[in-house]
């Protein structure tokens, strides 16, 4: 599906392009609460608005919920809109796509989508997707995170694409640091995963690398507030989204929902979180243990091609960059502290981890691998 993207400082105002291009006169605007003020679009939006009819939803969570987005289609369903905005974090976007999708389908049964996407037959309506932070690059991703009964899913279809993409940097300018920090490891672990993911192209390792190098460049001084570091993550965050939407995520990905579910960690963090451990064991394993069809020496290839990026020479000192570079933005790195301290936590998590993930990892995981991970750092 194509996608027109706006990229730049001050390409918000391209929603008067996009407006004039889909003849809408009625909006939903999607968006955060307190953050949509604080990024300063409600401002200019509300100006570029001003003769247009809208009505803002934001009713739901940061991890959202199926039963959020019924409110969302109701809304979308009573009133003959024209055209979607979304404009927020991951959360915000994903929920945007997951409501105008859903709203078209004929059987009010949603959860029948959610667990099968063939069953998904109508276009949604034209969807503008605007990140307002460097992490998710959900805006360049044909799938969306939804909650059903506190169990992370994946809905997913091509239709779900954004139209329109405006990636405008001085929306995130104002970013507390800590958003920032957490909002560039999900990039990060997101091009890092694509890089080493059983589904990753020659397109997709492309897109990773530069995602990868333009982050590990940038982000220090990106969460410091330096704005023209910035704009590289914005651009760096949309690079890894594109790469995922070709490969989808692995096993640090699967093993952070619950993590953030029970533990109440921003989903960047905890992916994060475990991220470093996978240096090791995607390059220590046993032949019997690869996934990747592509063979053993691939995948220590694959690897080894990562280390370089990091500008180390092993697995063991790429983890060790990992974590100092958590620790440097701020972001802790010990499990422990976060909260999962006994045998129970680890059940709780590992329970909540979704398969699907797990399969797209180069290297078969036991639950005992699993568990070897949260027992030590």
């Amino acid at each position: 599906m194509y996608q027109k993207e706006f990229i730049g400082a001050g390409c918000i105002n391209s929603i008067k392009n996009i407006i004039k291009e889909t003849r809408a006169k009625k909006v939903l605007l999607v968006t955060g609460r307190q953050s949509y003020i604080d990024c300063n679009a409600k401002s200019q939006i509300d100006k570029i608005l001003k003769n247009i009819y809208t009505e803002q939803f934001n009713q739901f969570e940061v991890n959202p919920k199926l039963e959020h987005s019924r409110t969302g289609i109701s809304l979308l369903k009573n009133t003959k809109f024209d055209l979607v905005i979304a404009v927020g974090g991951g959360s915000v976007i994903d929920t945007a796509k997951t409501i105008n999708i859903l709203a078209t389908q004929k059987n009010s049964d949603l959860v029948k989508y959610v667990n099968d996407n063939t069953l998904i037959t109508e276009r949604g309506l034209p969807l503008v997707a605007i990140p307002t932070t460097a992490g998710t690059g959900s805006e360049a991703t044909h799938f969306s995170v939804v909650y059903v009964d506190k169990i992370k899913h994946s809905l997913a279809h091509r239709f779900m694409l954004p139209n329109y993409v405006i990636i405008d940097a001085e929306l995130s300018y104002s970013l507390p640091p800590h958003i920032t920090a957490a909002s560039g490891m999900d990039a990060l672990s997101q091009a890092v995963e694509s890089y080493w993911s059983v589904k990753s192209t020659k397109e997709s390792k492309k897109l990773a690398s530069e995602a990868i190098i333009l982050i590990l460049k940038a982000l220090k001084s990106a969460v410091s507030g330096n704005k023209i570091s910035i704009i590289t993550m914005s651009k760096a965050a949309n690079l890894a989204g594109k790469a995922i939407n070709i490969t989808e995520t692995t096993a640090p990905h699967a093993i952070s929902y619950p993590i953030s579910t029970f533990f109440k960690l921003q989903h960047g963090h905890a992916v994060a979180l475990t991220l470093g451990f996978f240096f090791s064991i995607n390059y220590n394993f046993l032949d019997c243990d690869i996934i990747d069809t592509r063979g053993g020496a691939y995948v220590r290839n694959t690897m080894e091609e990562l280390f370089g990026m990091f500008n180390v020479k092993s697995e063991l000192e790429c983890k060790q960059e990992w974590y100092l570079l958590m620790d440097a933005i701020g972001l802790d790195s010990d499990i422990k502290n976060i909260g999962i301290l006994t045998e129970s936590d680890i059940n709780k998590v590992i329970s909540g981890v979704n398969l699907d993930r797990l399969k797209n990892n180069p290297v078969r995981l036991s639950v005992k691998k699993l568990k070897e991970i949260f027992s030590h750092k």
